[in-house]
């Protein structure tokens, strides 16, 4: 059953159809009297600018309600006039949902591994603009990616589970039992490899926008002293001295940064939207996945970089 993409309540259908699919109506969630889910009318691109702002509806929207039957004002329950069971249904769905998880899981490896190519690739004095040592780094580069991503996503999981099992056995042990709430109902494990592919839009737009106006190339340090002005700030403490550095544009790595920090936090928002829980497990969740993810880049890293640069470059990027 779909939810109400604002106050997360199922609901039974999201629109009705009307003599044609062209003549739409949106429903009104029975809970919060709101549209159930007004991104069945947006566009793709509305969607995809709300996915990368990390909206909690946008969320609710592909996981939980793309795809849902709607309501046919005629007598007939669907175009074909033929039902189906609610079991046979969701597996159905179930399957849909692992094998369009799969084709975006492949599309985002490959940008991935580009991404990570074109930051490994040594630069090279030929003139040809593809090499066989370029084809090389780059199958490689594929290669340790989607292992790497197989690793996380199969840490995330299995760590959802746990968490969610715990969770479910403290619930049990209370004398007064409440009911799951919807999204918990909803949920299936599908969803988890789903969301963790959905979150990473937010970190390729980023990682898109530094390759477009990347300014580490193009800035040159000055040599000249700063004039000190009367409000300029001055730290004698060891330890922010250090902070302080560590924020210099001269010094942070802003790809990192991206990959890892945002990249992280943007997962945690979609489990944490997911799994209905709070955000400390997310937190536990994807620190544990990390740790999975990190114990199989140090042993990947040798197979991708077979010279010492390229190894320790990849690690850099790979261990938050």
């Amino acid at each position: 059953m779909p939810l109400c993409v604002s106050c997360a309540q199922p609901v039974p259908h999201l629109y009705t159809v009307y003599q044609s699919a062209n003549n739409v109506r949106l429903e009104q969630c029975p809970s919060c009297h709101s549209l159930a889910d007004p991104y069945v009318e947006h566009d793709n691109l509305i969607v995809l600018l709300d996915l990368i702002l990390l909206k909690r509806g946008v969320y609710r929207h592909l996981l939980f309600n793309r795809g849902s039957p709607p309501r046919y004002a005629a007598t007939k329950p669907g175009p074909d006039g033929s039902k189906e069971s609610p079991a046979g249904a969701d597996h159905m769905t179930e399957n849909a949902r692992w094998s369009f998880t799969l084709r975006v899981g492949l599309a985002v490896v490959f940008i991935d591994a580009f991404i990570r190519w074109s930051e490994l690739k040594p630069p090279s004095d030929s003139q040809e603009p593809w090499t066989t040592e370029d084809a090389h780094l780059f199958g490689r580069v594929l290669l340790g990616c989607l292992i790497e991503t197989l690793t996380f996503h199969a840490g995330i999981t299995v760590s959802s589970f746990i968490v969610l099992s715990l969770l479910d056995w403290v619930a049990s042990r209370r004398t007064v039992k409440a009911e799951p709430s919807s999204v918990r109902q909803a949920l299936r494990y599908s969803h988890i490899p789903l969301c963790l592919l959905y979150s990473s839009a937010t970190k390729f737009f980023l990682l898109f926008l530094l390759a477009v106006w990347d300014t580490s190339s193009t800035q040159t340090p000055s040599t000249a002293i700063p004039h000190a002005y009367k409000h300029t700030l001055h730290f004698e403490n060891p330890l922010l001295l250090s902070i302080w550095k560590a924020l210099d544009d001269d010094t942070l790595d802003r790809r990192w940064v991206v990959r890892n920090v945002l990249g992280g936090m943007a997962a945690g928002f979609g489990l944490r939207v997911v799994l209905d829980c709070h955000p400390i497990f997310t937190t536990l969740i994807i620190l544990a996945g990390w740790a999975v993810k990190t114990g199989v880049s140090s042993f990947v890293s040798g197979f991708v970089g077979q010279d010492r640069i390229v190894g320790e470059a990849w690690l850099e990027y790979s261990i938050p």
